[in-house]
C-alpha cells in the first residue's frame, strides 16, 4: 500500500515569475557593477568569440586516498547481495580530470535498494490477503460521454483522501476526459487538449519513453484524465502509482491508469499551453513507472520536464527559479510542501542540456537505462562508447549554465540552443585582494563567485573543503551501524536466522536513528515462523499505527526518532519476542519508500537479545545478517571537490582551468596575470553520494 504522488506544483505561478525576473534584474544590477567599462567578460561576448582553452592540470595519484586518522572511517559500505557493479566516473580524454571516488564512496555509488512491489508486499505483510489479481477486469470495460463515476482524490496539504462524483466528458482512442461535478470547464477547451494528446503528444512520449502499462490493471487501452478541486493550494496536477494496483493493495485505489489535473488552479486550462506540458508530464511519469518504478525523482521529475519540450509546450519558468539558486543539489527531492520549483528547474535544465550535447539516441539510453540516477547516466555514456561520465558532464554543465555559450565548443558542452536562459546568481563578488570567505554548498550544486581582475596583476585561490561528509546522521553512533539507505519507491531488507528455543521471554533491543518522510514513508521490524513466506510486523515503543495515506502495512516508524527540537536522535528501542520463545524464527528490519521524497532513512545500531546472548555492535561485519539493500556504514563518505576557475586569455580565450583538490580537502589555483582589466569566476561544488549533507569550504585570494 505505497504511494506518494507523483505531483507537479504551482508556485504562485504569476507571482513567482514575477518575483524571478525583479530578482534576476537585481542580479544583473550587482554584476554591472564588476563589468563596466571596457573590461573584458565573457558573459557580454559573441559566443562566436568565445573559444574554449582547457588548461591540463596535473592530474592526482588516482589509487584509493590514504583514510583520516583512526583508519575507521571511510571504510567501505557492505552492499546489499545483488547490487550492480560500481560504476566508476573516470576523466575523459582530454585530461579535465575530476578525483575517482575511493573505495568507499565508489560502493555508496554502487549501491541500489531494490524497487518495492506493493502487490509482494501486502501479500507477504497483510494477514488473511492470499490472493491478489494482476488486473481487475476480465474485458475491457465500455465508457459512454455522460457517464458517471466515484473517485478517489487527495490533498497533499491535509494528507487526506476523500470520494467525489465526476461525469466522463469526451472520449478519444486512448483518452477518457472526467470532471469532477460542478467544475465548470470549457467544452472545446477540453476537446482540442484532449485530441492534441491523442494526436501528438501520446505517440510522442511513447516514442521517446517508452510505453505504459496497457490495457494495465483495468484491462482497458485508455488513460483516464481527471480534473478535480481541493488537491492542495500549490498542486497542478499529479500521478498516483496507487491506481495502477487492486483496492486490496492500497484502499483508496481508482483502479485503472490516470492521473489528476487541478481543476481550480490558476493557469491550468485547457487548451493552453502549460495545460497541455502538463499532460505531457504526468504522461511521462507514468510511463517511467511502468518501466522504472524506483528511478531517482529528480531524474524522473527532469523526463516529465523535458517531455514539456518534446511536445512544443511551454514548460512554465522553473529554470528561472533555479537560476537564483543555483546552490540547488541536482541529485535529489525536496520537500514537496516548498514546491521544489528550483529543483523542477535544475532537472529540466540538466536533461536539456544532455539531450542537447548528446542526441536523443543516447537520451533514449538513458531513460531504457533499469539503473537509477547517476548509474542510468554512466551505463549509457559507457555503452554508448563515450569517455564523459556523469560528473563530467555535470562539471561541464555549471559552467554552461554560467556563460550559455553554445557555440564556444563543436559539442555545443557550455550553453543550450533550446533555452534563453537567464544569468546564474552569484554567491559572492570580490573586487579587492586579499580577499577570504567560509560557505557551504549543497552536493551536486554550484556556487559562482566572481573576481574582479586587474591588468598584469596575478591571483593565488588558495582552497581548503570538508575531507569527508556525514552519510545520513549529524550525530554519528561509534564505529559501524547499518543504514537502510535511500531511494524512491523502494524496498530493502536486512534478515537474519535466531534460535529461541530456550528462551523464555526474549525481547530484541537496539538502538535507532531515522529521519523518514512522515506518513508516507515506513520502517518495520518482522518475523517469520515459516521461513519467510509471510511475516508478523512487531510493535516497537516508538511504532506508530497511524496511516493517513494508506501507505503502511502495520506498526512502524516514520517521522524523525526521538522528536529534538534540532532534529532525529538516537533512541533506545524494544520489541517483545516472546510470541515467538521456543521457536526457530527469522528477524528482519525492512524499510519501504512510496515513490517521490526520500529522507536519509533508518540507522540501526547496537542489536541484541540479551536472554540468548546475542549481540551486534556492527563491529564485526556482516555478523549472519543477509542484507538486500541496507548498508553496513561508519555514517561518513569521503568529501570530493570540483573547484573551476573560469577567465579570459590574451586572445580573449575562454580558458577553464581545474583544482587538483587532494584528500585533506586542500587545493590551489594561480590565475596568470591579464592583460586588461576584467573577470574571473570561481565555481565550486561538492561531489559526494547519496547525502544530502552541504559541504564546508572557505578560501583565500591573494
Amino acid at each position: 500500500m505505497e504511494n506518494r504522488n507523483r505531483t507537479y506544483w504551482l508556485i504562485g505561478v504569476f507571482v513567482v515569475l514575477l518575483l524571478c525576473c525583479y530578482c534576476a534584474c537585481v542580479a544583473a544590477f550587482g554584476s554591472l557593477l564588476i563589468r563596466r567599462g571596457g573590461d573584458a567578460d565573457f558573459r557580454d561576448m559573441e559566443p562566436v568569440r568565445v573559444i574554449t582553452r582547457v588548461v591540463t592540470v596535473i592530474v592526482p595519484d588516482r589509487a584509493t586516498p590514504t583514510p583520516a586518522a583512526g583508519g575507521q572511517r571511510n571504510a567501505t559500505p557492505t552492499p546489499a547481495a545483488g547490487s550492480r557493479d560500481a560504476v566508476t566516473p573516470h576523466a575523459p580524454a582530454d585530461s579535465r580530470a575530476i578525483a575517482t571516488p575511493d573505495a568507499a564512496a565508489a560502493a555508496l555509488y554502487a549501491s541500489e535498494m531494490p524497487a518495492a512491489d506493493p502487490r509482494a508486499l501486502t501479500l507477504r505483510l497483510k494477514p488473511g490477503v492470499t490472493d491478489i489479481p494482476l488486473v481487475v477486469n476480465a474485458t475491457p470495460p465500455s465508457y459512454e460521454v455522460g457517464a458517471k463515476q466515484q473517485f478517489w482524490v487527495s490533498n497533499v496539504d491535509t494528507m487526506e483522501y476523500r470520494q467525489i462524483t465526476a461525469e466522463l466528458r469526451y472520449v478519444t482512442e486512448h483518452v477518457a476526459m472526467w470532471v469532477q461535478e460542478g467544475v465548470k470547464i470549457n467544452q472545446a477547451d477540453l476537446e482540442a487538449s484532449a485530441d492534441r494528446f491523442e494526436e501528438k503528444t501520446y505517440p510522442t512520449n511513447r516514442e521517446f519513453f517508452g510505453s505504459e502499462w496497457t490495457p494495465g490493471v483495468d484491462n482497458d487501452p485508455r488513460l483516464h484524465i481527471l480534473h478535480a478541486r481541493d488537491l492542495g493550494q500549490t498542486v497542478a496536477g499529479y500521478y498516483s502509482s496507487s491506481d495502477e494496483y487492486p483496492r486490496a493493495v492500497n484502499e483508496y485505489s481508482n483502479e485503472r491508469e490516470m492521473f489528476y489535473v487541478a481543476a481550480d488552479a490558476n493557469g491550468v486550462e485547457p487548451n493552453t499551453s502549460f495545460y497541455d506540458g502538463l499532460l505531457a508530464h504526468e504522461f511521462q511519469h507514468m510511463i517511467h513507472w511502468a518501466n522504472d518504478r524506483n528511478e531517482d525523482s529528480w531524474v524522473n521529475e527532469g523526463m516529465s520536464e523535458l517531455a514539456f519540450i518534446l511536445n512544443g509546450f511551454d514548460a512554465g519558468g522553473m529554470d528561472i527559479a533555479y537560476s537564483q539558486q543555483p546552490d540547488t543539489q541536482l541529485t535529489t527531492w525536496g520537500d514537496p510542501s516548498e514546491g521544489n520549483a528550483e529543483h523542477y528547474g535544475a532537472a529540466y535544465l540538466f536533461m536539456t542540456y544532455f539531450l542537447e550535447r548528446f542526441g536523443e539516441d543516447l537520451m533514449k539510453a538513458v531513460v531504457a537505462s533499469p539503473k537509477n540516477g547517476i548509474a542510468g547516466f554512466d551505463e549509457a555514456l559507457e555503452q554508448a562508447g563515450r569517455p564523459e561520465r556523469f560528473e563530467d558532464v555535470f562539471a561541464d554543465w555549471v559552467i554552461a549554465n554560467y556563460i550559455d555559450a553554445p557555440d564556444a565548443d563543436p559539442e555545443g558542452r557550455y550553453g543550450y540552443d533550446m533555452i534563453d536562459l537567464f544569468d546564474m546568481s552569484v554567491a559572492k563578488s570580490h573586487r579587492r585582494y586579499p580577499a577570504s570567505e567560509a560557505a557551504d554548498v549543497n552536493q551536486y550544486g554550484a556556487d559562482y563567485i566572481e573576481l574582479r581582475t586587474k591588468a598584469g596583476v596575478a591571483l593565488t585561490i588558495d582552497f581548503q573543503g570538508d575531507a569527508e561528509t556525514p552519510l545520513v546522521a549529524d550525530e554519528v553512533s561509534d564505529g559501524y551501524m547499518w543504514w537502510s539507505n535511500r531511494g524512491d519507491q523502494s524496498n530493502s531488507t536486512l534478515t537474519r536466522p535466531v534460535d529461541l528455543r530456550g528462551a523464555v521471554a526474549p525481547k530484541l533491543t537496539f538502538r535507532a536513528w531515522y529521519e523518514i518522510e512522515e506518513g508516507w514513508d515506513y520502517a518495520y521490524v518482522e518475523a517469520s515462523t515459516d521461513g519467510g513466506e509471510t511475516w508478523q510486523i512487531l510493535e516497537g515503543r516508538t511504532t506508530t499505527a497511524e496511516n493517513p495515506v494508506a501507505n503502511a502495512y502495520g506498526p512502524g516508524w516514520t517521522g524523525a526518532s526521538g522528536g529534538g527540537r534540532f532534529g532525529p536522535e538516537w533512541i533506545d528501542e524494544e520489541v517483545d519476542l516472546t510470541p515467538f520463545a521456543g521457536q526457530e524464527i527469522l528477524l528482519r528490519f525492512e524499510m519501504v519508500t512510496d515513490d517521490a521524497v526520500n529522507l536519509p532513512g533508518f540507522l540501526l545500531d547496537d542489536i541484541a537479545i540479551s536472554e540468548i546472548g546475542y549481540r551486534d555492535d556492527g563491529e564485526s561485519g556482516e555478523a549472519g545478517w543477509t542484507s538486500d539493500g541496507w548498508l553496513l556504514i561508519d555514517n561518513t563518505v569521503t568529501q570530493r571537490w570540483l573547484v573551476q576557475l573560469l577567465s579570459l586569455d590574451t586572445r580573449d580565450e575562454l580558458v577553464i582551468q581545474r583544482m587538483v583538490v587532494d584528500a585533506n580537502g586542500a587545493g590551489q589555483l594561480v590565475l596568470d596575470p591579464p592583460a586588461a582589466d576584467g573577470q574571473a569566476v570561481l565555481i565550486i561544488s561538492a561531489l559526494a553520494p547519496l547525502t544530502t549533507h552541504p559541504a564546508a569550504y572557505e578560501y583565500t585570494i591573494h
